[in-house]
């Protein structure tokens, strides 16, 4: 299947024929949900990569990736499994939204993966912030709970010193959106085991999916916004 020139998302109406509006709306026709067309992309993308000028290379690589692409080999491929969805550079808030957004699209294609997209989301955050303020790695079969209880109280979210009720409420809410998304991951097992006591087996639905993603961004955004603010304050203090 081909990709068709869509809408130029800059505005103009694609009849001036240069090479950069026709990129443009080559991309903008592209349909996110199909694997062939994000292979074509990718390879496109590869192409225009090493045509580009030396000194935009690294700028077109890491937007691209920004997207979610990865480059090897002189192409671009989007990457599948829960590692995917990991972050490394929590600082990064652009590409926590943009995961939300593949987790979106995710969702409605494969639901099962969604949800492990969305566990490894929250995950990678927590344990990226744990090895930022030099606490030791939860176990890699850590409860997910857990693991996010962990990195608030090391974000002294869990007690706070100048607002303790303010906090202890913000770490409630927390805690209860990270049991959303376990909860759903339990369901997702649940129906992943086949049939158990004659009940015939289901599938996890779009809607379970994206319920799971949307409280994964919103608990990975907000505990690195935490953790943003916590090196601001510290680097603050030490040029006093």
């Amino acid at each position: 299947m081909g990709i068709f020139l869509g809408k130029d998302p800059a505005g103009s109406d694609g009849t001036g024929g240069t090479r950069r509006t026709q990129f443009r709306r080559y991309v903008a026709g592209v349909d996110q949900n199909d694997p062939q067309q994000l292979d074509r992309l990718g390879e496109a993308l590869g192409a225009l990569v090493d045509e580009a000028a030396t000194s935009k290379q690294e700028y077109l690589v890491h937007a691209a990736e920004r997207d979610g692409f990865v480059f090897a080999n002189g192409v671009f491929r989007l990457p599948s499994g829960p590692r995917s969805f990991a972050v490394a550079h929590v600082e990064d808030f652009a590409l926590i939204d943009e995961h939300g957004r593949r987790l979106h699209l995710l969702a409605d294609n494969s639901p099962h993966e969604a949800v492990v997209g969305a566990v490894a989301l929250i995950e990678s955050v927590c344990r990226t912030v744990l090895h930022g303020v030099a606490e030791p790695a939860p176990a890699k079969k850590a409860n997910l709970a857990d693991i996010v209880k962990r990195t608030l109280k090391a974000l002294e979210l869990s007690a706070g010193k100048n607002d303790p009720k303010s906090a202890a409420l913000t770490r409630r809410c927390l805690e209860q959106l990270t049991a959303v998304v376990a909860t759903v991951g339990e369901l997702r097992d649940a129906y992943a085991s086949g049939h158990r006591r004659g009940v015939k087996a289901r599938d996890l639905l779009p809607h379970h999916a994206r319920l799971a993603a949307g409280a994964a961004v919103t608990i990975a955004a907000f505990i690195a916004g935490a953790f943003a603010e916590r090196i601001a304050i510290e680097k603050r203090l030490t040029h006093r």
